[in-house]
């Protein structure tokens, strides 16, 4: 006849292996879906007349591209400024003072990316004279 004790102990890895796993899963909840101690990273609003964008080409003409940055935002402070509508939110697309570990990424050619055209370089040209006829 087995022993109560014997049988308890031949299952104590069991039940170690058990209780982590509910530990490890409860610290991970509170993480995710409480504290929402995580990055976002999603694409951004971009300028093509100020600045290099990305572009995403929905079908070969220009009139369907569309322009965007690519953004990465502590979700805390993302929450914080937009509230639960992230998606039409502007702040959204900018690092505002105060954000911790924010970046927005422009177009970079070299990484192979598809980027727009740069914008043009604005000369002013102070030795220029007017004539009126």
């Amino acid at each position: 006849m087995e022993n109560k004790d014997t049988k308890h102990n031949t299952h104590f890895f069991l039940y170690v292996i058990l209780l982590s796993l509910i530990i490890v899963s409860t610290i991970s909840c509170y993480r995710f879906f409480i504290k929402h101690d995580y990055m976002v990273s999603y694409n951004g609003f971009c300028d093509p007349a100020v600045e290099k964008c990305f572009v995403n080409y929905e079908d070969d003409t220009d009139e369907t591209s569309k322009y965007y940055s690519k953004m990465e935002k502590y979700a805390p402070d993302l929450y914080k400024e937009c509230g639960s509508d992230i998606t039409n939110c502007k702040d959204a697309s900018v690092c505002v003072p105060g954000d911790l570990n924010c970046s927005k990424a422009y177009c970079d050619n070299s990484a192979g990316d598809i980027c727009s055209a740069p914008p043009p370089p604005i000369f002013i040209d102070n030795n220029a004279t007017s004539t009126k006829k």
